[in-house]
């Protein structure tokens, strides 16, 4: 109990100090009570000053005790003499007239830091206080008066016009407590909405079909942000339809307030009186038309005077200037929404922009109008990227149930290589990784991974009719055209694959995405099969497992569609959010009508070879992936998901065709992203008998129909050089065999599955770095369907983590949120 004391004092240090004989207190925390409908967040965004930060919740405070340690042996005269000595110092030798100007420039840039370091130890102090410490944050009385009154503001601002607030400070541990009492009254109602404009066109808008969507609805309760909501809205509507001048300063509100009418006993209701350029703004109540659109590629930076010359070109009516980088007019014209003589609409103008950035072509996009009467010049201003560009990436790989190895990428891009935007992007990347055998023996082996991909983008849809090809440049169309190698080496096998895809997408918003791929072609080749590795393949095919014929020379070729639709924000916190993600593929299709390919492909793969013939596959497999995000506050959410998939195999009873489909087809549960107290790809199938090696991690467990969910709930601990947050989640599903010799417990039934369900729950830290999150997930078992019966009590402190036991705790390490 000493010891937690002698922290406690160690880490908050003197809590209290005197100023002017009168002791200050440090900050403490500030309590909201009362408040029924106005969430406690909501008011702590109006209280500017926070105390001290806390360790995990507990009466720790390491950064001020941190900026405590660097202020017992700061001196501010110091840094005084040290910024006043500089300073003349540096005056002194700049006035040198010897000096070239890239002498100046290198000696103005050297005195510059040691200066702005001198500057800092003065208004901010050393090190210590500045970066890892926190300065003392003191209770005031004049601010605790200053956020009451901002409390009663807010209140009223979201229609608590009577409402009553009061506060108390309290004192314990040396620390004052703001406890503020709220009555927040009556809420004033809105009864009635009308919006008027003296402009029939603005008010046509306004008062028919969407544009009569307003904000401020009937029966709502009053809120002044609403109003700008409303402000907003219009000033949108207005823009999209040719008001090009138009600005929300432009709308006015009259409110009247009609407490005294006899209906009015029980609730406060107001009138509100919306109205709409009913001033004569400057231009705000024209409708603009696009006169012309001019758009000009910028030179690359630092090209001679005498090399700049300008082409320019017209095409559709739009003016296109260049420099030395050329850019296909018909390409650019498909990604322009603004089109001359068309009515101006921001919407358009934004589309333009988004699409034309999108293109990985341009550092900077800018449009710009000049208006003349009713008609808009419009011009276009584009930077140019560099055409050629080399990067590296260097890390390591961090996989469950293995250590950590290095891994090294380096990619060359080609932009604009035809001059129709396309980009050409070849990737080299090598890792080593250590791995457990699957021999049997409880041993790391090394593996060792190269894969050589290239990929040709076209900013279009590459289609054979052109009226197709250029009607969703706005959509940010992509075609893309993907050739890959890559070589496995691991102590069971040596493996090569190489594959090709032709792969279509659109992107109509930042939520919607859809990709076709109707060319996905794939070779796979075992080159090396070690002897103990080729035993337990086929000890495994006469228990069920189809493992072995992922070594088989294959051929899969397939087409895919993938849906996405995404609401979450690409920055910041999860909001009330959904992800959905839908995919379907068909794999050996083009068998079904064209039988002799077979043939003609084994003669061009094996040419003269009639042996070694290849193996191919039809099948058909989906997946749907659905996520829900609900947002508790600022720092806590909740997640819930499901993901469930299934494949089929069909045409096995022909010579050449597989009975069963690719092992990469098959479904996997268990692991860091699915089931957590189960290891990758272990769990199931259905409720048999798990298959192990001496080292427990051997044998994977493949499924043909996937159903699983989770709910997690997420958190914030505390703040350490980065964001330490928690989770608390439980998981539950299984993987099942719908086809192929019968597994018993392992075959999908209608009647038992639910009984098959594997559920496990844990918890989990992630340390959110802002560039990066690490996460550690520990998992552990509820419900064991192999056993059939509740195993969480069967979970020992002693040997947590000792996975031979029936249950333990499961250590899930991965890089971002598993879902």
């Amino acid at each position: 109990m000493s010891f937690f004391a002698f922290l406690s004092l160690w880490f908050s240090g003197c809590a209290t100090v005197k100023t002017n004989g009168e002791k200050e207190y440090l900050l403490g925390n500030t309590v909201f009570k009362g408040n029924k409908v106005i969430k406690n967040e909501d008011m702590e965004a109006l209280i500017p000053t926070k105390p001290n930060r806390r360790f995990l919740a507990l009466p720790f405070y390491p950064y001020l005790w941190l900026y405590r340690v660097g202020s017992s042996g700061y001196n501010r005269e110091h840094y005084r003499r040290r910024l006043s000595d500089l300073t003349l110092e540096y005056q002194s030798k700049s006035a040198d007239t010897s000096l070239t100007v890239r002498q100046q420039n290198k000696l103005r840039k050297k005195y510059a830091k040691r200066i702005e370091k001198a500057r800092l130890g003065v208004e901010e102090g050393n090190w210590w206080m500045r970066v890892p410490g926190e300065p003392p944050v003191y209770h005031s009385k004049a601010e605790a008066e200053k956020n009451l009154e901002k409390i009663k503001g807010n209140l009223f601002n979201k229609g608590f016009f009577d409402a009553q607030v009061s506060y108390k400070s309290d004192t314990s541990f040396q620390r004052v407590k703001n406890t503020y009492y709220i009555t927040e009254g009556r809420p004033t109602i809105i009864r009635d909405v009308v919006t008027l404009s003296r402009n029939p066109e603005i008010d046509s808008l306004l008062n028919q079909g969407r544009g009569a969507v307003s904000r401020l609805r009937r029966g709502d309760r009053y809120d002044q942000a609403v109003f700008e909501e409303e402000r907003i809205r219009i000033e949108t509507l207005l823009k999209n339809n040719g008001f090009f001048a138009f600005t929300r300063q432009n709308i006015s509100f009259l409110i009247n307030d009609t407490i005294r009418l006899e209906t009015d006993s029980i609730r406060k209701t107001i009138d509100i009186r919306t109205f709409v350029a009913n001033t004569p703004p400057q231009g705000g109540q024209k409708k603009f038309r696009i006169s012309g659109m001019t758009v000009e590629v910028q030179p690359s930076s630092g090209l001679p005077a005498e090399l700049d010359v300008r082409d320019t070109i017209s095409y559709n009516g739009i003016t296109y200037i260049h420099s030395d980088k050329k850019y296909s007019p018909r390409i650019l014209n498909s990604m322009i929404r603004l089109r001359p003589d068309s009515i101006y609409s921001q919407l358009d103008e934004r589309y333009t922009q988004r699409q034309l950035s999108l293109t990985d072509q341009f550092q900077f996009v800018n449009l710009s109008f000049d208006s003349t009467a009713t008609r808009l010049a419009g011009r276009i201003n584009a930077i140019p990227l560099n055409k050629y560009e080399l990067a590296t990436d260097l890390g390591l790989n961090v996989i469950q149930s293995q250590a950590p190895g290095p891994f090294a990428t380096l990619s060359y891009k080609i932009r604009n290589v035809f001059n129709g935007l396309e980009n050409f992007e070849i990737n080299l990347r090598g890792g080593i990784e250590a791995v457990s055998g699957y021999g049997g023996r409880n041993l790391l082996y090394r593996s060792t991974e190269l894969g050589l991909n290239s990929s040709l983008t076209f900013p279009q849809l590459l289609v054979p009719i052109g009226a197709i090809r250029h009607r969703y440049g706005y959509l940010n169309p992509k075609t893309q055209v993907n050739v890959g190698y890559n070589y496995v080496d691991r102590p069971e096998y040596v493996r090569t694959s190489i594959k090709s895809a032709a792969i279509y997408s659109l992107q109509p918003n930042n939520n919607v995405f859809y990709s076709l791929s109707l060319i996905d072609l794939s070779i796979l080749n075992t080159q090396k099969i070690n002897p103990e590795f080729q035993q337990l393949l086929d000890s495994l095919a006469l228990q069920g497992n189809n493992l072995r014929n992922s070594f088989l020379r294959s051929f899969v070729s397939a087409f895919n569609f993938t849906f996405v639709y995404n609401t979450n924000p690409i920055f910041g916190a999860p909001e009330n959010a959904k992800y959905l993600r839908a995919s379907l593929e068909s794999g050996g299709t083009s068998l079904n009508f064209f039988p002799g390919q077979m043939n003609f492909i084994n003669k061009v793969v094996n040419p003269g070879s009639e042996r070694d013939t290849l193996q191919f596959f039809k099948f058909i497999r989906w997946n749907i992936d659905f996520r829900k995000y609900w947002r508790i506050n600022n720092t806590s959410s909740f997640v819930a998901r499901v993901n469930t998939g299934g494949v089929h195999s069909y045409g096995g009873n022909r010579k050449g065709i597989s009975s069963v489909p690719p092992y990469e087809k098959y479904f996997f549960a268990g692991g860091s992203n699915s089931v957590r107290a189960w290891l990758p790809r272990r769990l199931g199938p259905g409720s048999t008998r798990p298959r192990y090696t001496s080292n427990n991690l051997s044998i994977e467990s493949p499924g043909e129909f996937l159903l699983e969910g989770n709910l997690e709930l997420r958190g914030h601990l505390a703040d350490f050089f980065g964001k330490i947050n928690y989770a608390l989640f439980l998981d539950a599903g299984n993987v099942w065999n719908l086809s192929g010799p019968d597994l018993g417990s392992g075959t999908f039934k209608i009647d038992r599955f639910y009984k098959q369900f594997a559920v496990g729950t844990g918890f989990g830290l992630r340390y959110d770095f802002g560039f990066v999150v690490l996460r550690f997930d520990f998992g552990a078992k509820v419900y064991d369907p192999y056993l059939q019966r509740f195993v969480l009590d069967e979970l020992k402190l002693n040997k947590l983590f000792n996975n031979r036991q029936a249950n333990f705790l499961n250590l899930n390490i991965g890089v971002g949120y598993p879902f």
